[in-house]
């Protein structure tokens, strides 16, 4: 009889910390976007985009790296080119409030940037967590440089304001806003402006389709580039 009640004891702690374990929540996320465009007949165009997002969580801190790319050809020659990499580091505040440091690094030969390095710092707070809406908003400061292809390099003091907004619909779509101004110490028409309106519909546990709208605005862009690039498109997101 003492054998089978400490196998029944043993067993029920075995299986307690099983679920336990289950039950964790996983620390770290990674989403892959992808998308291609080809045509061919009158105008033969292809047209590739890929991005990766990786999140890792810690109690008072977490870690989020960013990559992509952009390339467009046109009857064979290359009309958009342009790349970005990120990371950022948050740590975690008193109630809804975070600070954070971020790096970024991006190349748009197209829009005349050879090369653009960004440093940043700053504060943040997670205004809405609600199960159907989400709003955190950030402002920082930092520092830009910019090799230009077609003008004089730029560097400058900049002032960043960002904020995003999230509505779940349903249980597998949700849309969001994201919106950002970036302000210069060293010319105040030297602005620029980023938003994105994207809508994301779930396929299947990894897999989700991704609906998404880009304008980027710079009111003193590089000499002979225009001021304002858009982009429409729709990829494959894979979640793991």
């Amino acid at each position: 009889m003492k054998i089978k009640i400490t196998l029944l004891i043993l067993g029920f702690s075995v299986s307690s910390v099983c679920a336990q374990e289950t039950a964790a929540p996983k620390k770290w996320k990674d989403a892959a976007e992808l998308s291609y465009v080809q045509t061919a007949g009158n105008s033969k165009t292809s047209t590739l985009s890929a991005k990766n997002l990786f999140n890792y969580d810690w109690e008072k801190a977490a870690l989020e790296l960013s990559a992509g790319g952009l390339g467009t050809e046109s009857d064979d020659s290359v009309t958009a080119e342009q790349y970005d990499v990120s990371e950022k580091v948050s740590l975690k505040l008193s109630g809804k409030n975070y600070t954070f440091e971020k790096t970024a690094w991006d190349k748009n030969r197209f829009a005349g940037i050879k090369d653009r390095f960004d440093l940043s710092l700053g504060i943040g707070r997670q205004f809405l967590d609600s199960e159907k809406d989400k709003l955190f908003g950030e402002v920082g400061g930092g520092y830009i440089f910019e090799d230009r292809m077609s003008s004089d390099n730029e560097s400058f003091g900049t002032y960043r304001v960002y904020a995003k907004y999230i509505r779940t619909l349903s249980p597998t779509a949700n849309v969001s806003q994201d919106a950002e101004y970036l302000g210069n110490f060293k010319d105040e028409k030297d602005y620029r402006f980023n938003a994105e309106t994207a809508l994301v519909t779930s396929i299947s546990t990894h897999f989700s389709l991704k609906a998404s709208y880009v304008s980027k605005y710079v009111n003193s862009p590089a000499t002979g580039f225009k001021k304002t690039d858009t982009m429409m498109g729709v990829a494959i997101i894979v979640n793991y």
